[in-house]
């Protein structure tokens, strides 16, 4: 009689264990990480300024688009930058360039961001160019 009641203590005891083990398993599920979805890298061609600074209303549009979108990278990344350490403000600043190129590239200026510095400091001040730039929403001085 005292080996039977030694069995059953002991496949009692065990029970208990398996019991608790799956209630284990059962109260805390497996979380899943969900990692954001990275953009493919969008080609950016070598930019050769045109022999002629005038340019079309799409591309005038082009600028736009890409000028707004910058100043928006820039507010972003501002922060980053400043909250950096010092070692850090490097990498930081080389990501950011990649970051403008590559925005500048999606938004059409398949030149990158040295297209739209073309723009800028090029096809801006070329007076042939003021109904373009209209057309696409800046005032032109």
């Amino acid at each position: 009689m005292s080996k039977k009641v030694l069995v059953i203590s002991l496949l009692a005891v065990a029970s208990f264990f398996v019991s608790c083990s799956d209630k284990q398993s059962e109260t805390k599920p497996v979380s899943q990480v969900v990692l954001p979805q990275s953009q493919p890298i969008v080609p950016v061609m070598p930019f050769t300024a045109p022999s002629k600074s005038n340019i079309t209303v799409e591309k005038a549009t082009t600028y736009a688009k890409a000028s707004n979108g910058l100043v928006e990278l820039g507010v972003k990344w501002s922060e980053r930058i400043d909250n950096a350490k010092d070692f850090e403000k490097i990498q930081i600043l080389n990501a950011y360039n990649v970051a403008r190129d590559q925005l500048c590239a999606r938004a059409g200026l398949q030149g990158g961001i040295a297209e739209f510095n073309w723009i800028t400091n090029v096809a801006l001040k070329n007076p042939e160019n003021r109904n373009a730039f209209e057309k696409a929403g800046f005032k032109v001085k």
